[in-house]
Formats: C-alpha cells, sequence, structure tokens
C-alpha cells in the first residue's frame, strides 16, 4: 500500500485553500457518485460488495491504505486510512453503502443510470446516501494528491447494512486498531446543514394469542384481532415518559403493520403489529418495555381470555453532541466559509451509524451531508451537483482544521 511520506507534505498555508479545489476535483465527486448509484446494493438484500469493491479500488488508487472488510456472502464494508504524524487523534468520516430498495413507485429518471439533468445526479441512493460518500472520497483523495501536512489519521468508513442492523459500522467500532479519534462525522442528507443529535428507535412487535372457531361459532373462539385493538387503545392512552428536547422534540409512537386472521369465516387466533417508538435523550428503553409488559399483564387481569406478549426488533439509543465540541465548531465554521451560510445546529429524528460508534468509541458526531433528506426512500431521488460538490469542500477544510 503507498504511504505518504512526511518530508514531502505541505502545510496548508503555504498552497491555499483555494488550490486544492480544481475542476478535476468537482467531476471526480460527481463522477463518484455516478459510479456509486450505478451499482446495486439495495437492503434487503444487502449486496453491497460491488460498491465495497469500487469504493476500496478507488481509494487505494488515490493513496489511501485500503481493507475491504467482509461480512457475509455478497456483503462487504470498506476502512481506508490516509496517514499521519499521529501527534492528533484521527477523524472517523462514516456512510453506508446499502440502499433501499426501488419499490413500485414510478420513476422519470432510470433508479441506476445515474443520469445527469437538471443539475442533479439522478437514481436510487443519490441522497441517501451515495452521493455522501461520494463526498468523502473526493475529500480524501483531495487531501492525499496535495500531501498535506495531516496530525491526526483520516479514517474513511464505507459501511454495509445501515438501512437495517448497522452490520458494517458494528463491526468496524469493535476494532482495536481503529486508534484515537476525535469525533465521526457522517454524510447523511442533511443539505450541507450541521445537526448534532437525533433520536433513538425502539421497534416493538406485539402479539396476540387467541383460539381459532368457525367464524359462525366465535363463542367458541378467542379473537386475537379483538384482543389486538384492545391493546392498541391501551397503548395510545399509556403515559411514557420524557422531557421535551431542544432539538429533537418529544417521544412518538406509531404502529406501522399489522398482520393477523386466515379467512373471513375463521376466528383469528393470533394477531401481530409493529410499533415504531422514537425516543429522545433522558428515556430509558428498558422502561419503556416494563411499562408495556406491565399493561399486559393489567389487561390479562381485567379481560381473562386476554393473552399477549412483547418482543424488541430494534433498538437505538438517542444521540446528541454538545454544540461547544471542536468537531460542532469546526463544521460550522467550514460550512460557512464554503456555503455563505452560518449554520445553527440541528437534530434529526431518524437514527443513522452514529449509533453504533458514539457509545462504543466514546467520541462525539456530527451529521453534514449533500442530500436532501425529504428525497431519501423516495422514487427519483436526487443530489444537487452544487450540494454533492460543496459537500467534497466541507469535508477536506474540515478534516484540515481538525486534524492539521
Amino acid at each position: 500500500m503507498k504511504k505518504i511520506v512526511a518530508s514531502s507534505h505541505q502545510d496548508v498555508s503555504d498552497m491555499g485553500k483555494k488550490k486544492l479545489f480544481t475542476p478535476v476535483h468537482d467531476a471526480d465527486a460527481v463522477r463518484f457518485c455516478q459510479d456509486l448509484v450505478r451499482i446495486r446494493s439495495a437492503n434487503p438484500p444487502g449486496d453491497e460488495l460491488l460498491a465495497a469493491q469500487y469504493m476500496a479500488s478507488t481509494l487505494k488508487k488515490a493513496g489511501l491504505e485500503v481493507e475491504l472488510v467482509n461480512h457475509i456472502s455478497t456483503r462487504a464494508s470498506v476502512l481506508a486510512r490516509l496517514r499521519s504524524d499521529r501527534k492528533k487523534p484521527g477523524l472517523l468520516l462514516s456512510g453506508h453503502l446499502d440502499t433501499v430498495p426501488v419499490g413500485s413507485g414510478k420513476w422519470a429518471h432510470d433508479p441506476f443510470q445515474a443520469e445527469m439533468a437538471e443539475g442533479r445526479v439522478w437514481g436510487r441512493g443519490a441522497a441517501d446516501m451515495k452521493g455522501g460518500l461520494a463526498a468523502l472520497m473526493a475529500a480524501a483523495q483531495t487531501l492525499s494528491e496535495a500531501r498535506v501536512t495531516l496530525h491526526g489519521d483520516l479514517i474513511i468508513a464505507a459501511t454495509a447494512g445501515e438501512e437495517t442492523d448497522s452490520l458494517g459500522a458494528t463491526a468496524i467500532a469493535a476494532r482495536p486498531d481503529l486508534g484515537p479519534l476525535q469525533a465521526v462525522a457522517i454524510p447523511e442528507p442533511s443539505y450541507n446543514d450541521v445537526y448534532i443529535a437525533e433520536k433513538g428507535a425502539l421497534w416493538l412487535e406485539l402479539s396476540t394469542h387467541g383460539r381459532t372457531a368457525h367464524g359462525s361459532m366465535p363463542d367458541l373462539g378467542q379473537n386475537a384481532i379483538m384482543m389486538m385493538v384492545a391493546l392498541i387503545n391501551e397503548l395510545k392512552k399509556l403515559a411514557i415518559p420524557f422531557k421535551e428536547h431542544p432539538l429533537l422534540g418529544g417521544f412518538t409512537q406509531s404502529v406501522n403493520t399489522i398482520s393477523g386472521g386466515l379467512k373471513t369465516n375463521v376466528i383469528p387466533d393470533q394477531c401481530v403489529v409493529t410499533v415504531d417508538m422514537r425516543t429522545v435523550p433522558g428515556q430509558d428503553h428498558r422502561a419503556i418495555v416494563q411499562r408495556i409488559e406491565d399493561l399486559i399483564v393489567d389487561l390479562s387481569r381485567r379481560i381473562p381470555v386476554f393473552k399477549a406478549s412483547v418482543s424488541v426488533i430494534n433498538d437505538r439509543i438517542p444521540i446528541e453532541t454538545s454544540p461547544e465540541e471542536p468537531v460542532v465548531q469546526s463544521f460550522a465554521d467550514v460550512v460557512a466559509e464554503v456555503t455563505g451560510y452560518r449554520p445553527v445546529p440541528k437534530g434529526v429524528r431518524y437514527y443513522t451509524d452514529a449509533v453504533a460508534f458514539v457509545p462504543a468509541l466514546k467520541i462525539p458526531m456530527i451529521i453534514c451531508g449533500p442530500g436532501d433528506a425529504r428525497l431519501a426512500h423516495q422514487p427519483d431521488e436526487h443530489v444537487e451537483v452544487a450540494k454533492l460538490i460543496e459537500a467534497a469542500r466541507i469535508y477536506t477544510l474540515a478534516a484540515l482544521s481538525l486534524l492539521g
């Protein structure tokens, strides 16, 4: 692997920031995005291997030390490093390789052609978040080619499985060879705004258990669907404590899937729903589950035939970073320099791979990426070329600010 020779490095002050960015670098950021969009990596099933191989090859050519992190079958992540003199802790930049499936909606632009039109790159993952990955690649390439002096390692992680279980981020966060880190920055779609908090997610599966019977003789059965109606009605009234968060707002819950029954003339013996709860800092997920278990016990006492159970299918804690953290200040300064807009740190309602990195590595996180979150998971997803180029410059200058 190519190793940077420290004696040939330059201070950015010697060359000027403007010299870092050329039309070639801008074009590379766009090309990287188009190449990634053309590589299908929908999750499920999570075929990230080809996209990971593309990123690994490209970053290796750019002069980074690169490892392809294989998981299972056709699933892989990438870990790349631009080495420094290590006088400072490093900076982790992480984005996910997987996308959601195309879905059944109609697209005006082919989701895998990465067509350039109207100043945008169109296709599945362009906003969430192959545009963000392209910005990271372009920033790493720019810094490597410029041979600027870095005092902390720049680490690029491209992860598998963020759209489901954070498979790649969890594996990378557990590695002992990452070294000391200042922070993790994640280019999820934020329209190049700065976000420092994200809600947690607690997904529950509620099941009710009855007894089947012929539809003409309901008195001989125990209707699991009617039990579920009772459970959902009580869940809506259940007091779940939380404190309103200044950036994230409050706790929310939504019943989003339901299944039950075999035929119209058969009393259903089972009904299953899933509930999506979004939590804020200060809430204890175990305490929430305990409240629901207590509710089930209470209903069982009040309704003799009532039987139900609850299980956790996804558990992601809420994350927040102090606005005083150096990574927040650096990104805010750089975004203002690149865009002319001074961001006021905000929060996002969704969760990211930060939930794997922050607790494991004990580091702050920040979200800043070129995509528009309103376009994520939508037909005709796209990223604006201008925002993509901005993001590449933001990440280049933020790395210099934190590692220089």
